[in-house]
């Protein structure tokens, strides 16, 4: 085999797996996903999180756009979610994962932070407050109620590299009921520094929830296969480039 052949098909080669490449890591976890509880309700504990229905805890929302190697959940399919326990700590693996799409996951990693104001009784409309400091919980006065938000955050993952970030908020509404209502509810009281200083530890409140959460590919460095692969084709098509003109300086 010629020299110019055999360079031009290390060419070829490199560029034929760098294609592989791009549409393997084209193929992460990407876009919004939003959820809500459906028929299914919440409960909330000054400790955890409770999901009423396993494994329909949620539904697949309008609006929805997220896209994945393993599949792209479809909107109105089910999927579950893992039940908190904050004493538990982080990560949660899998958390959220779709009945639909086995193969797509996403691990808990983060959440809250809360408010740093634990004076819930002293809000104008629209100011928030946390029931105790460092609940992950904020509550923020409203029109009719309260809007309870916890912001998450972690990976995303199909099988394909690289995973991707997630970060997103979990809301529910309380009509009617006001954050010093649901301050007093659980007995905790302005500057309390831990759940166990609030009096009423069998305290719950049952709700529906929703969510958005927006997915982006996390920052990869390229594995060393990777790097080979491009060192190669910078090889292979700089000594198709000298094989040319060395033809053209023997002629």
């Amino acid at each position: 085999m010629s020299i110019k052949r055999l360079v031009y098909r290390l060419a070829l080669a490199s560029v034929f797996g760098a294609t592989i490449l791009v549409q393997h890591a084209a193929a992460t976890p990407v876009g919004i996903l939003n959820i809500d509880s459906g028929a299914g309700t919440i409960t909330e504990t000054l400790q955890a999180i409770i999901w009423a229905t396993h494994p329909n805890a949620f539904v697949v929302a309008g609006g929805t756009t997220l896209t994945s190697a393993a599949g792209n959940p479809a909107i109105g399919s089910t999927g579950d979610l893992k039940d908190l326990t904050f004493a538990a700590g982080l990560p949660v693996f899998n958390f959220l994962t779709f009945n639909t799409v086995p193969g797509l996951g996403f691990d808990l990693l983060s959440v809250g932070p809360g408010s740093a104001n634990t004076n819930c009784a002293g809000l104008a409309i629209g100011q928030s407050c946390s029931i105790f400091l460092g609940s992950p919980f904020i509550l923020t006065l409203t029109s009719t109620g309260t809007s309870e938000s916890l912001s998450v955050g972690g990976l995303a993952h199909d099988g394909t590299v690289p995973n991707s970030n997630y970060n997103g908020i979990f809301t529910t509404q309380l009509v009617n009921v006001t954050p010093a209502q649901v301050q007093a509810l659980f007995g905790c009281h302005t500057g309390d520094t831990s759940p166990a200083q609030c009096t009423n530890q069998a305290a719950s409140i049952t709700s529906s929830d929703s969510a958005t959460l927006a997915l982006t590919p996390s920052n990869a460095v390229p594995e060393p296969n990777t790097l080979s692969l491009v060192l190669i084709l910078g090889l292979a098509l700089g000594g198709a480039k000298l094989t040319g003109r060395f033809r053209r300086a023997s002629c």
